[in-house]
């Protein structure tokens, strides 16, 4: 057999490739490389240094099991602080000797005959492993155009949250803002009262909840350093999610027929609606923004925006929220189609990013397995599906940390490590038996998928039935609804260290593995 370049491959240095190392070198695997297209480990929080750029999970559940942190800032750290905390993790644990910086993996084809993954970087460089890990992250790439008319004829200004120009100067600037998700929200409450003026295009309102933040006390970071206190923490927050939220969804709202569901959920949105209306008239004082602030969608059909910030900036005379539609770009800033010009000199796009849940993302060509299977074509062909929410039948000896029907919890250091924990254990079983070829199994594909359609089908209906045509994460191109795993968090931790290494097959040979996929 032929000896690869290295045994694992971990493709990403974010929070997922972290964990991924950090679970090798605890079973004894030392012979990895991480490949990471940028300079540095963080992932998305060394790419994204926008204004305002802060977590939306208290920070004391955002963070790795292995390196908990008694000593952030705020309960919801900002994000230079992330940022320094995953560097300085990757520090400690020793990872920087593994970082491979500047490696674009463009290609990843398994060889059926060498039992290896060829991988082609962007330089044309060829890297081979025995195992691959794929942690590239769930938000992979900012969408590479924006559906505007004459965005090109701008000649002012045009950043975007993941690559925001920490030099430019935006005091006594007339700002646009298109888009009012998470980084839309964060950066124009950030830029609210330093501007000029500050006109920020909604097309879809969406429900802003606010962020009940603080510093930390010196007394409460004391009682956090206590050996086990932060643990504790984790473990309660996860336990009162699975309570309160997953199980009842998972396994009480499912045992009821789709026409009771259908018809009884809308009511929930209609509480919510109403409390949000409350909170609206509190905060916002002029009443043709609020009632354009109402979200006319249920409130788990986006993921919520965590801001205290940008509903009172609305109240700001400098600060404008516009909802007619966008015409197009022009040299000078934004026209309506109302025939209305908004003069800008800065035009921030936080307009989305590719998602791992679409199809459209995946690229036919770059990820190869078993006897020609082509990932992209076969998403395409027959929607998203993964075994755990990372393993295929067809690529074997690899893994993704975050793949359709995996995301579980609330925070996603929690999940990455959730998933880094099953591929490295499967990893070190085949080593232990001396097969060094192991792939899931036909059957328990086909078995976990059905458990996951049957035990998501709450989700679903939500998502679709009860939200018909709405754009968003949560429901990809081709209706289907693979964000979210329907299982509780602990659930799927314990399926991570103690699933059935029977749902694998181990071989000796990638020649006899062969005959097993043929």
């Amino acid at each position: 057999m032929i000896e690869p370049d290295h045994e694992v491959v971990v493709i990403g240095a974010g929070p997922g490739g972290i964990a991924s190392a950090y679970l090798l070198r605890q079973n004894g695997i030392d012979d990895f490389v991480i490949l990471e297209r940028s300079h540095d480990f963080g992932g998305t929080w060394r790419d994204n240094h926008y204004p305002g750029l802060a977590v939306d999970i208290p920070t004391l559940w955002y963070q790795l099991s292995f390196a908990v942190n008694p000593d952030w800032s705020r309960l919801f750290a900002p994000g230079p602080e992330i940022y320094a905390y995953l560097r300085d993790t990757a520090q400690r644990l020793g990872l920087y000797p593994h970082l491979r910086p500047h490696c674009n993996v463009v290609r990843q084809q398994w060889d059926d005959a060498a039992g290896l993954w060829r991988l082609t970087l962007a330089n044309g460089e060829a890297v081979t492993a025995r195992f691959l890990i794929s942690s590239v992250g769930g938000y992979v790439n900012a969408k590479p155009r924006v559906d505007i008319d004459g965005i090109d004829d701008f000649a002012g200004t045009i950043l975007r949250p993941n690559a925001w120009d920490d030099g430019y100067d935006s005091c006594g600037k007339r700002v646009a803002v298109i888009g009012t998700g998470s980084s839309g929200v964060q950066i124009a409450a950030a830029l609210s009262g330093q501007v000029a003026n500050l006109d920020v295009f909604q097309r879809t309102p969406a429900w802003v909840l606010p962020k009940v933040d603080f510093d930390i006390p010196a007394a409460m970071r004391r009682v956090l350093r206590v050996p086990g206190v932060v643990s504790a923490v984790n473990v309660f927050g996860r336990y009162l999610m699975d309570a309160f939220m997953v199980a009842p969804i998972v396994h009480l709202f499912s045992r009821l027929p789709d026409r009771v569901l259908v018809r009884a959920m809308p009511f929930y949105d209609a509480y919510c609606r109403a409390l949000y209306r409350l909170l609206l008239r509190v905060v916002v004082r002029d009443p043709v923004t609020r009632r354009a602030l109402v979200p006319r969608y249920g409130i788990l059909a986006k993921r919520p925006v965590i801001s205290s910030s940008f509903l009172p900036a609305l109240n700001d005379p400098d600060t404008h929220l516009i909802t007619t539609p966008i015409e197009r770009i022009t040299a000078d800033g934004v026209r309506t189609v109302d025939g209305v010009d908004h003069p800008a000199d800065l035009l921030v796009l936080a307009t989305g990013y590719e998602l791992w849940t679409d199809p459209e993302t995946y690229r036919t060509g770059t990820v190869l397995g078993s006897n020609g299977f082509d990932l992209a074509e076969y998403y395409r062909a027959h929607g998203l599906s993964a075994y755990a929410g990372t393993a295929h039948p067809r690529l074997p000896n690899r893994w993704e940390i975050v793949g359709p029907l995996g995301f579980v919890g609330f925070a996603w250091p929690d999940f990455v490590e959730t998933m880094a924990a099953h591929a490295v254990r499967v990893i070190a079983e085949a080593r232990g038996r001396g097969t060094p070829v192991a792939a899931v199994s036909d059957d328990a594909f086909n078995r976990w998928n059905q458990r996951m359609r049957r035990d998501g089908r709450v989700a679903h209906l939500y998502f679709t039935a009860c939200n018909p045509g709405l754009s968003t994460y949560f429901v990809n191109s081709q209706r289907d609804t693979v964000y979210h795993r329907p299982q509780t968090i602990a659930g799927s931790r314990r399926f991570a260290r103690h699933s059935p290494l029977s749902d694998y097959e181990f071989a000796a040979r990638p020649a006899l593995f062969e005959e097993l996929t043929a």
